[in-house]
């Protein structure tokens, strides 16, 4: 744990360097780690859906996304923005990310309407949608009164 309190406290301060706030950058560094457990969880349950048990792509990606969802949902809740999970939370995470999502396919559909190669593209989505869904949650799945 020491040296887990070590490392988020070096991001914290480089963090502030560019003016975030201690609460912000912590609240930020926990979600795009929770970001990326719910990463590693959809590939683990799309491979055993499709590896391990045989079943079809399309089920594997409906049970990867849904269970990959709960988990950024109850670690952000717990850990990011330590905040009671409840169902209207659940609600406002989910409709969060859907305009996330949408966002994702208008960046993607114009960038590729003016030509842009695909992976400047796809680092661009994901540079700016999970900033945009932490903005959200921090200001409207999360907020604090």
């Amino acid at each position: 744990m020491r040296l887990w309190d070590w490392l988020e406290g070096l991001g914290v301060r480089i963090l502030g360097w560019f003016g975030l706030s201690a609460a912000l950058a912590r609240q930020l560094i926990r979600f795009f780690l929770i970001g990326g457990l719910a990463a590693i969880t959809y590939v683990a349950v799309m491979a055993l859906v499709v590896d391990g048990f045989g079943g079809r792509v399309l089920l594997g990606a409906f049970l990867a996304f849904v269970i990959a969802t709960l988990v950024s949902f109850v670690g952000n809740a717990l850990w990011s923005f330590e905040a009671r999970p409840t169902p209207t939370k659940a609600a406002m995470f989910f409709a969060v990310n859907t305009v996330g999502l949408g966002l994702n396919m208008l960046i993607a559909w114009l960038l590729e309407r003016a030509g842009v190669h695909y992976l400047l593209i796809s680092l661009t989505v994901l540079i700016v949608v999970p900033l945009f869904n932490f903005a959200g949650h921090r200001l409207i799945t999360f907020a604090r009164p």
